[in-house]
């Protein structure tokens, strides 16, 4: 009966342990993570017509407008991103012709034409904006990325990420957008 309680006392010593780790560690990337999106835009999205790879004209209040957005801001070059794009461009397909919508900044990632050979190379169809000279992310206060703005449907942006993101995460995210 001793050792059978002294295993559970040690088991229960263990789990504690573990917790308490995994709380440090979630502080740790909590606080760091609110660190480098210390410079971002909060409030409204800033104003934004331009043209997306496409040509076509793109007018971010009349979109935020018709629902819930995911913006993203990505870069060909970065590692992280190349783990979350295939996630947006998930979300992106699924949302089309709903309320909802996906934005894509490509940051200095070449111009036009080798932006877009890089979404054919990776069958992404999302919405893109090319930010060769930095001018959007600046606006937003992008400094790192990928970086992940929410906005709801008043064009106020409600939630943030940066760093690597799950789709579920970032699904849930523009679900939520859509009541904050």
């Amino acid at each position: 009966m001793k050792n059978f309680l002294t295993k559970r006392i040690y088991n229960l010593k263990w789990w504690f342990s573990q917790l308490k780790t995994l709380a440090i560690v979630a502080v740790v990337a909590t606080a760091i993570s609110l660190y480098q999106q210390r410079n971002m835009v909060s409030g409204f999205a800033p104003d934004l017509i331009v043209n997306t790879l496409s040509g076509e004209r793109y007018d971010l209040a009349e979109r935020y407008k018709q629902g819930p957005m995911l913006v993203y801001f990505w870069g060909s070059w970065c590692g992280i991103c190349s783990l979350t794009s295939p996630a947006v461009s998930d979300i992106a397909e699924d949302v089309k012709g709903s309320d909802s919508s996906v934005l894509t900044v490509a940051l200095s990632s070449g111009d036009n034409r080798e932006v877009q050979a890089y979404l054919n190379k990776h069958d992404y169809t999302f919405t893109t904006l090319n930010d060769n000279n930095g001018e959007i992310s600046r606006q937003w206060g992008v400094a790192i990325t990928p970086s992940i703005f929410y906005l709801n449907p008043k064009g106020e942006i409600v939630l943030v990420s940066s760093g690597l993101s799950s789709e579920w995460g970032m699904r849930t995210k523009l679900w939520l957008a859509r009541f904050l």
